[in-house]
């Protein structure tokens, strides 16, 4: 049997969690972005034999990756755009760490990240590490409620730095930035990214994906775009 048919046939007999959000038109974003525009543009209504919609959105909407270009300028080192990212930052083993127990003025520290190695698994270099802060729940139109925007837990710097000194090559949440709200100058994002650490925010179901998960992220090839909205799927044991 070949390697492929090997993998497809593990991959099948897996269950996959689609951890992205739908893209629709008043869903939560960053406040001061652009906003998502889904607008009619042919339909059979109007003579055409094909249905077909524009697409008007920030790099930056809903479930996506930020690509290191995203705050880091021309000429640093780890400085990638989306169509220059390596492939191998889509895929690979995920571990996804529960941290509901923090409040919107809450951060993960390197110490809290240390103590779930200790009694789950350790985080090696290539994985993929997701935070589950449970944010999801208040993913709503911005017309319902504007909370998940306004204020949400978030990654501390010293804990950044440490994921970074694991080798891990992507970090993942279920809130709008990595930074919480109550953060001053974005210091996870310049850990991480400043260091080749891609961030994926706006995530959602990481409760059915806690602990070990194969990941695979598919974020659109956007020429020196700074980032890119995505399709993430887990697959996990059934």
């Amino acid at each position: 049997m070949t390697e492929a048919r090997q993998l497809a046939n593990l991959l099948s007999g897996m269950q996959v969690i689609d951890l992205s959000h739908t893209y629709e038109e008043d869903m939560p974003v960053v406040l001061s972005h652009s906003r998502y525009f889904h607008t009619l543009w042919d339909s059979f209504d109007t003579g055409s034999i094909a249905l077909a919609y524009q697409l008007v959105m920030n790099e930056h909407c809903g479930t996506h990756m930020d690509a290191t270009a995203h705050f880091l300028r021309e000429g640093h080192e780890a400085h990638r755009y989306m169509d220059e990212t390596p492939t191998t930052q889509f895929f690979g083993r995920a571990l996804t760490i529960d941290v509901s127990f923090l409040d919107e003025t809450g951060s993960v520290s390197r110490g809290v990240v240390e103590a779930w190695e200790r009694t789950h698994q350790r985080i090696e270099s290539g994985d993929i590490v997701f935070f589950r802060f449970g944010w999801d729940r208040y993913w709503v139109p911005r017309s319902v409620d504007l909370k998940y925007a306004k204020e949400w837990p978030g990654l501390a710097e010293d804990a950044a730095f440490y994921l970074v000194e694991k080798g891990v090559k992507v970090v993942g949440c279920d809130v709008i930035a990595i930074d919480g709200s109550a953060a001053e100058g974005a210091p996870a994002h310049y850990a991480l990214l400043g260091n080749g650490v891609n961030i994926v925010e706006n995530l959602t179901k990481l409760d059915r994906i806690l602990g070990e998960s194969v990941v695979f992220i598919a974020p659109l090839k956007v020429k020196r775009g700074s980032g890119s909205p995505l399709r993430a799927l887990a697959f996990v044991s059934k």
